[in-house]
């Protein structure tokens, strides 16, 4: 009985400290996970996270602004260049030649004229030097003549030069029949050439380039010394 009693009253501290320190390090160990868990959780679910989503986003909506700005520009816009080609946003815009629809000058016509011979008339009404110049051809196959004094001009070997002129009458200059009547000047010789585009089966152009040098006597203030006849691509029209 003794000997159990000893064993009681000195078993019992044993077992009482095993308990608490098991009790005691379960709860540290309880602790330390729940502080493990709760620093993990925060540290990625936190300010880690936040961090992160926040640099992300900020990129992304500094970058879409800056590509919408680049890329549509919006209506009313100055145009990307203000040269001949014009870029705005996805559109292209050409611009070419005169836009006031004004003629260019000198301005030349042409036309055929067909009498006791067939003829090219050709008049040019040039306002900044004050004159309206002349040009006649005539076909030698309908007896047409060929003036020596202009044979130094070039032309089709079916053709010949009639006349080179000028007058001053600049309010009725395309006047391919009276022009005689407007006290016109008629050049003394002539060099040059005439070229005609798409010859038909009878010999008749349908446009020509002219390059003629009129060479005159001054009888008059208006009268040039010289005066150069050039014009490219005109359409003979029907008289």
């Amino acid at each position: 009985m003794c000997t159990f009693a000893l064993l009681l009253a000195c078993g019992g501290p044993t077992g009482a400290s095993t308990e608490n320190a098991s009790e005691t390090s379960a709860a540290s160990t309880d602790a330390t996970a729940a502080t493990s868990e709760a620093a993990s959780t925060d540290e990625t679910t936190g300010a880690g996270q936040t961090s992160t989503s926040d640099a992300t986003t900020g990129t992304s909506t500094d970058t879409t602004t800056s590509t919408s700005t680049t890329a549509e520009p919006t209506s009313g816009e100055t145009p990307l260049t203000t040269d001949a080609t014009t870029t705005d946003g996805d559109s292209t815009i050409t611009t070419t030649g005169d836009t006031t629809g004004a003629p260019t000058q000198p301005v030349t016509q042409a036309w055929w004229v067909d009498g006791n011979s067939l003829q090219i008339r050709v008049i040019q009404q040039d306002d900044d030097a004050g004159l309206c110049r002349g040009f006649i051809l005539e076909a030698l196959a309908n007896g047409g003549f060929d003036d020596p004094k202009y044979e130094p001009v070039e032309q089709p070997d079916e053709w010949g030069v009639r006349v080179v002129f000028v007058h001053q009458d600049l309010g009725d200059c395309f006047d391919p029949y009276l022009f005689f009547r407007k006290d016109p000047a008629y050049a003394d010789s002539a060099t040059g050439t005439v070229t005609f585009h798409d010859v038909d089966q009878d010999g008749r152009p349908a446009s020509v380039d002219l390059e003629i040098t009129g060479l005159y006597t001054p009888a008059a203030p208006w009268v040039p010394d010289e005066d150069l006849f050039a014009a490219a691509g005109v359409t003979v029209e029907t008289g």
